[in-house]
């Protein structure tokens, strides 16, 4: 195997395991967790660009740090974002890019930080 077919091949985990990573944000939304939350996004970040979804991680950083600095808009966010990552998941299922600078909800949840 070759390290093309070694990235492409961890690529396709990465995403078969999104949706169970997303389920896990939606418990601790449920538990209104911003901490567990942080973590969960924190987790994503890393995750995102080594696997090859650099949507994953910028979205993920902005989560992470509105849970770290804008708590009581932590839940919110995060209800947001998995909606976002629903998306992505779907675009990238079809073997398309996604641009989260583009989407509205990202704009939101980037202005909230910027207040």
């Amino acid at each position: 195997m070759s390290f093309a077919d070694l990235l492409k091949s961890l690529a396709q985990e990465y995403l078969a395991a999104l949706p169970e990573k997303i389920a896990k944000i939606e418990e601790q939304i449920r538990a209104q967790s911003p901490e567990q939350l942080r973590e969960s996004f924190h987790k994503l970040k890393g995750t995102g660009k080594t696997y090859g979804f650099p949507e994953v991680s910028e979205l993920a950083q902005v989560v992470e740090d509105i849970c770290k600095d804008q708590p009581v808009h932590a839940l919110k966010a995060a209800e947001d974002a998995v909606q976002l990552l629903r998306d992505i998941h779907a675009t990238r299922q079809s073997q398309q890019s996604f641009d989260c600078t583009s989407d509205a909800r990202f704009v939101t949840m980037q202005k909230l930080l910027q207040n």
